[in-house]
């Protein structure tokens, strides 16, 4: 794996309006997908302070080389997933279907994807959680190693510099 010099660059370009915002989600996500060697990768975003809702702004499936955005994953339906963000911050599930935190998808996102492991890294705007950083795998189990878990906490800081006027109007009421 690389150093972060590649996204480095991205979010210069997108801070020096270069890229606009759909097309930074986009780079970003299959910059990161190509960095970490996964089969996908995702920005998500809560709905607000609640923390019960987060909204993916950009999901990229590397297989099909497709864009996915505005799907909502609620704490009612994966309740175990949504704690373990709040509390731990990031999810490192190897084997993603038998992981506490993430079983809950099993049924409904994992098997129809054939997704086997997730790393998540939760994005925070002044020490408060205000997204997720998805990382998976689909087919094999992937053992995320620390390289790529270290990559991906260093994207998760780049990508709060880049986004934070987003951040600051979603959350206004905090910050």
């Amino acid at each position: 794996m690389s150093t972060n010099t590649s996204l480095l660059l991205l979010v210069k370009q997108f801070k020096d309006s270069a890229v606009n915002e759909r097309q930074f989600y986009a780079q970003l996500t299959e910059l990161i997908t190509a960095e970490i060697g996964c089969s996908r990768a995702s920005l998500w975003l809560y709905k607000d302070m609640l923390l019960d809702e987060i909204i993916a702004i950009d999901l990229y499936d590397a297989p099909s080389g497709q864009h996915y955005s505005d799907i909502h994953l609620h704490e009612d339906d994966f309740a175990p997933y949504f704690e373990a963000m709040r509390n731990d911050g990031g999810i490192d599930a190897a084997d993603a279907m038998a992981h506490p935190a993430t079983l809950c998808f099993n049924e409904s996102y994992f098997e129809p994807n054939d997704i086997v492991s997730l790393l998540d890294v939760g994005i925070r705007y002044n020490g408060q959680l205000v997204g997720v950083f998805c990382c998976e795998n689909v087919s094999t189990i992937m053992n995320w190693n620390d390289d790529q878990k270290a990559y991906l906490e260093q994207a998760g800081k780049l990508i709060t510099f880049a986004i934070k006027p987003v951040l600051q109007q979603r959350f206004a009421a905090l910050f």
